[in-house]
């Protein structure tokens, strides 16, 4: 089929030409497939959207016409090319393409719009000998997982949101875990290996309390807790083998208190005190050995001593006797108790007798006599000694 043009146009010095492929044919909407009443080379620009269109080629099958028209300007231009980092692209018949990476983002085209998505699961470039590099100030957020294959750098914070779940980490510099919040941090607990914090040289400081659920072991160094206190509860071994000291309570000015309210208190090998034991309640008992006065000056002490014949419950008095006797009243004394006496002074004595203990009632009191030599039943009236006792159970 041809189409004839329009009406011949005078030139100077090329004769006529048609003016139909020159003229552009001006309409309100763009042209479809059956627009094929125009030569090859036509332009039409619809005026309401601001395009401009070329057709290219007239078809016809079966006797129908089917007409090709090439969009080839837009409102803002035409594009002629599309700058990426690197590299132009330009269009080839009339398109660009615009394709993602697999495993790294993906695009998708419809209507006017091309969408550009990451996948769930984002895998950047690099291998064992190349490194991905996110530009200063990228904040890189995981919804469910983030996998790093090697290892990931970060040069300043590493922020993690949520329940997330790291292989092998290595830190380096400060690090802050659940810094701030109500979350609970939890590290190691349902592995099998061991679990190493702190430093070759700085400190590891505890902020709060300190809980080991089977044991707490310090390896080279002391275990210091600087205030507050140590509360363990449950059998607890301190340095039970080798030949380190173990230092309690030495440097300090409170009382160091050890035992248990309704268990004893064992100690293997010798017991020490540099200053005094004193067992508030109890007795201090020596199962296999002696009372030892080691040095000279040592004597036995006792706060309570009795100076009269109500002596309470004191197992040491002195007593003056009346008419060569008296009876001691203390609670001390029992059936099988040795009772010790002395001559502490003669008193207003004009004749000494032999002092000897007369009657015990338990629990109650014991008499003391100073007797005639071969009538120890018999107390001298004349004995006003003042008589020393002590009392052994």
């Amino acid at each position: 089929m041809s189409t004839q043009p329009g009406a011949s146009l005078n030139t100077v010095g090329f004769g006529n030409r048609p003016e139909n492929v020159e003229v552009p044919h001006i309409e309100t909407r763009s042209p479809t497939v059956n627009d094929t009443g125009f030569p090859i080379g036509k332009r039409w620009i619809n005026t309401s959207a601001g395009l401009g269109f070329e057709l290219t080629s007239v078809s016809s099958f079966g006797g129908l016409l089917t007409a090709t028209w090439a969009q080839s300007s837009t409102s803002s231009g035409t594009l002629t090319t599309l700058t990426g980092d690197s590299g132009t692209a330009t269009p080839s018949a009339g398109n660009i393409n615009i394709f993602g990476t697999s495993g790294e983002i993906t695009t998708a085209g419809s209507g006017a719009s091309i969408t550009l998505s990451l996948p769930s699961a984002v895998t950047f470039p690099g291998s064992a000998a190349t490194t991905t590099t996110l530009a200063s100030g990228t904040t890189l957020t995981a919804g469910s997982s983030l996998a790093v294959t090697t290892s990931a750098t970060v040069g300043t914070t590493l922020g993690v949101t949520g329940a997330t779940t790291l292989a092998a980490l290595t830190q380096v510099g400060t690090a802050h875990i659940n810094a701030s919040g109500a979350g609970v941090t939890t590290i190691g607990t349902g592995g099998t290996g061991a679990v190493n914090i702190g430093n070759a040289t700085g400190n590891t400081a505890v902020t709060g309390s300190l809980t080991a659920s089977t044991g707490l072991v310090a390896t080279t160094g002391g275990l210091t807790v600087s205030a507050g206190g140590a509360a363990i509860t449950g059998t607890t071994t301190i340095n039970n083998s080798g030949a380190g000291v173990t230092t309690i309570g030495t440097g300090g000015t409170g009382a160091v208190n050890i035992g248990n309210a309704t268990g004893n208190t064992a100690v293997t090998g010798s017991l020490t005190a540099s200053t005094s034991l004193t067992a508030t309640l109890g007795a201090i008992t020596a199962t296999n050995g002696n009372l030892v006065l080691g040095t000279a000056g040592n004597k036995i002490l006792s706060t309570s001593v009795a100076t009269t014949t109500t002596a309470g419950a004191n197992s040491f008095g002195s007593v003056t006797l009346a008419s060569g006797t008296a009876t001691v009243a203390t609670t001390a004394v029992t059936a099988s108790s040795l009772i010790v006496t002395w001559r502490q002074a003669v008193g207003a004595s004009t004749a000494l007798g032999e002092i000897s203990v007369g009657t015990i009632t338990a629990g109650t009191s014991f008499v003391v006599y100073a007797a005639t030599q071969g009538t120890p039943a018999t107390p001298l009236a004349t004995d006003a000694s003042v008589v020393g006792w002590m009392i052994i159970n």
